[in-house]
C-alpha cells in the first residue's frame, strides 16, 4: 500500500517529452484479463521511448488490470493501466503505472479507440485491431506523471520477473462512465495480492 505521508519521490524522474512524440503502432487486443496492445515496433528502438538515470528503455506495450493493484491511502482504483518497458534487447525493465477511475468527461486517450465505430476486444477474443495510439495522451491526462511513489519490485503477471522498476502515478486518469464500463465489461478480475513495502525501496 502506498501512502502520501510517504512522500514522493524525487529520485528516478521518468520523462517521455522527445522519446513519446510520435505515435506507437501496434496491436490492440484482449490478453485474456482485459485490454492490452503491443507494438509493432522492430527493432524495439525504434519504439516510444522514456528516459531515466541516464538510461533509455522502449515501450512494449501496456494492458490493463482490473481492479488496480496498487492502493493508495487503502483506496483501491477501477482499474491500472500498465506501460511496459523495455532495454534496447527487449529486456523488461520497467513499468509505468497509471490507476484509472470514473470521472466527469470522457478520456481523450482511450477515445483513441474506443467509439461508435471501434470497440476494444472481449476478453474471450483472439482478435487483434491494428491501429496507431497517441501514447503521449495518456501521460498528459496525469499532468505528464510529474508526482510518482518508485521503487525496486517485479511484474504483478507470472513469471513476476524481478528487477523491475516500478513508478506509480499520483494522478489518476479519469474516464467517462460508459468508457469505465466498457473496460470492465471486457476484464476479468486480475489484480495481484497486494505486496508489503517492506525492502522494495519506495522512492529510493
Amino acid at each position: 500500500m502506498l501512502m502520501i505521508t510517504q512522500g514522493l519521490s524525487e529520485k528516478h524522474a521518468p520523462s517521455f517529452t522527445t522519446g513519446y512524440s510520435s505515435p506507437a503502432s501496434g496491436t490492440l487486443y484482449n490478453w485474456g484479463y482485459g485490454p492490452a496492445f503491443t507494438t509493432n515496433s522492430t527493432p524495439i528502438t525504434e519504439a516510444p521511448s522514456m528516459t531515466y538515470d541516464n538510461e533509455t528503455l522502449y515501450l512494449k506495450g501496456w494492458h490493463i488490470h482490473s481492479p488496480a493493484d496498487h492502493t493508495v491511502q487503502s483506496d483501491r482504483s477501477k482499474a491500472e493501466l500498465h506501460l511496459v518497458h523495455a532495454d534496447a534487447n527487449g529486456v523488461e525493465r520497467g513499468v509505468v503505472a497509471i490507476r484509472i477511475d470514473p470521472g466527469h468527461s470522457d478520456s481523450p486517450f482511450f477515445s483513441q479507440f474506443m467509439s461508435s465505430s471501434s470497440s476494444i476486444p472481449s476478453f474471450d477474443s483472439h482478435e487483434g485491431v491494428q491501429m496507431e495510439i497517441d501514447m503521449l495522451q495518456a501521460l498528459k491526462e496525469v499532468n505528464m506523471f510529474n508526482e510518482f511513489w518508485t521503487y525496486e519490485g517485479s511484474l504483478t503477471s507470472p513469471p513476476c520477473t524481478e528487477g523491475i522498476r516500478w513508478w506509480v502515478g499520483r494522478n489518476v486518469l479519469f474516464v467517462g462512465v460508459k468508457q469505465m464500463q466498457s473496460i470492465l465489461g471486457v476484464s476479468t478480475y486480475s489484480a495481484r495480492v497486494e505486496q508489503e513495502v517492506w525492502m522494495h525501496g519506495i522512492n529510493v
